[in-house]
């Protein structure tokens, strides 16, 4: 099996396969109005155009002569086709084509990310090769679809093994396992789209009835249905006019290429401010965003804890990797609130762990700000809370674990030993306070959520606000 980069005159014989197998496989989930979007985007015409502009790539799996299958993105990493004919599908074709356009997007076009707008059908398949849904449901011109991304990566890059007549299985991108297990319900956006709630068990069963070769069944995408904004930068910032100061934005990137047989690959975002009165005060604040933004770096390779040490050593191949993002959600004169967004491999393949965290920080005197800085955390307000909390994620069960006193405390600071590490930030709309969730594997408290937020306006929060808050 060959899989390589099509040339212009190869492109026909694929837009014919591409259709083929809609026809048979796809077409039929589909509305009329979506069967003639979709032939109408991929009208050689159209196509032809587009590669002209630079706008699509194509990769192309051949066995021997004959074209099995075809995956076709954009320079920005969108996947917008992805088809192998049924006689090919579950050999891992599907998964050769996939890792042919992650090593180029990694390598050549140097971008981030991987997304794809997933019909319905098509997503367990997407999340077996790492891809993570960011939203629910949506639809488009009678096109229902599920926006999904995957990070990128040049220290997880895999070679795209050929062999001919051989059927392939490989390993796309180290964690691909774990990203099944760990991130396998993606976000659920839950009454607003700034609320972000990762839920494993819900894919898990029916992934399981799905067969190996993920996306082989095939799944296409116009730039008309390209995702809109999710997760952490979907949160409708309140940033003051006029500001006395400026924003920039800082990144720390660091890939250990000497060592060949582990991956270290660091890629940390976080704010900078400049141009405040008070230089001192200037220096603390830059301090501590960049000492948050770092914290995992810092506990898995800086300064690591004899856990992650052990891990090292038990591993074939040790995988050290964080990626972070952030959003400066609120902004004045006197206080900053950003979030950070934090995905990483803490040691090893079977290490995932993603986490959301949080800092509030005055810039008169560089002082952070806690929860018990906000509200009086008294049995009225958790009551209020918790209600908020289980009604984002429609579940009472949620965290019927804790008592009231208990709660108290993980609202003051005290995590339980790392489980419930409280986080809240300001935005357009109010004040959110919730957790970043860490349960003990096989905790049967653990519902899937990694983190949950409860939001509160700016009116809900008065009855239960401190005068320690500058708001």
């Amino acid at each position: 099996m060959e899989v390589r980069l099509l040339q212009q005159h190869e492109v026909l014989p694929a837009l014919h396969l591409v259709w083929d197998v809609f026809v048979t496989e796809v077409a039929p989930g589909y509305t009329p109005e979506g069967v003639a979007e979709f032939q109408k985007f991929i009208k050689y015409e159209n196509i032809h155009q587009m590669w002209q502009r630079g706008d699509i790539i194509f990769f192309g799996a051949y066995d021997d002569t004959e074209l099995c299958g075809t995956l076709a993105f954009g320079p920005d990493g969108h996947i917008l086709l992805f088809f192998v004919k049924k006689q090919y599908q579950g050999r891992g074709i599907g998964r050769m084509l996939f890792q042919a356009a992650y090593n180029d997007c990694a390598l050549r076009l140097r971008v981030n990310k991987l997304t794809v707008n997933s019909a319905p059908g098509a997503v367990n398949h997407y999340i077996h090769m790492g891809m993570r849904p960011i939203s629910e449901e949506q639809e488009k011109n009678g096109i229902r679809y599920v926006p999904m991304e995957m990070y990128v990566t040049q220290g997880l890059v895999t070679p795209v093994q050929q062999k001919s007549k051989t059927p392939v299985i490989i390993a796309i991108v180290i964690g691909v396992i774990l990203m099944i297990a760990l991130l396998a319900g993606g976000i659920l956006l839950a009454k607003n789209v700034r609320q972000s709630i990762r839920q494993r068990q819900e894919y898990m069963e029916p992934f399981e009835e799905h067969r190996d070769g993920s996306g082989d069944d095939g799944d296409w995408d116009s730039d008309d249905n390209k995702e809109e904004l999710s997760g952490i930068q979907a949160i409708p910032e309140s940033i003051a006019e006029d500001l006395s100061y400026e924003i920039e934005e800082e990144t720390y990137s660091f890939s250990d290429k000497e060592k060949k047989s582990a991956v270290i690959e660091f890629h940390v975002m976080y704010p900078k401010i400049t141009g405040l009165a008070d230089e001192k005060t200037e220096k603390q604040v830059n301090e501590t965003l960049k000492e948050y933004a770092m914290k995992t770096v810092d506990e898995i390779y800086q300064n690591p804890s004899d856990e992650i040490k052990e891990r090292v050593l038990r591993e074939d191949q040790p995988v050290l990797v964080d990626d972070v993002e952030y959003k400066v959600c609120y902004a004045s004169e006197d206080l900053l609130s950003v979030v950070y967004e934090d995905y990483g491999y803490q040691g090893g393949r079977n290490y995932f762990a993603q986490h959301l965290r949080t800092c509030n920080i005055s810039l008169k005197d560089g002082k952070i700000y806690e929860v018990k800085d906000i509200v009086e955390l008294n049995d009225e307000f958790i009551d209020e809370w918790l209600d908020t909390m289980q009604g984002e994620v429609g579940n009472d069960a949620f965290l019927e674990e804790l008592t009231k006193e208990e709660m108290k405390k993980t609202l003051e600071g005290d995590s339980l030993d790392g489980v419930y590490v409280v986080n809240f930030f300001l935005d357009a709309d109010g004040i959110e306070i919730g957790y970043d969730l860490n349960y003990p594997e096989d905790d049967n408290h653990d519902l899937g959520y990694v983190w949950v937020t409860a939001p509160f306006s700016y009116n809900e929060i008065e009855e239960f606000k401190t005068d320690k808050f500058p708001l």
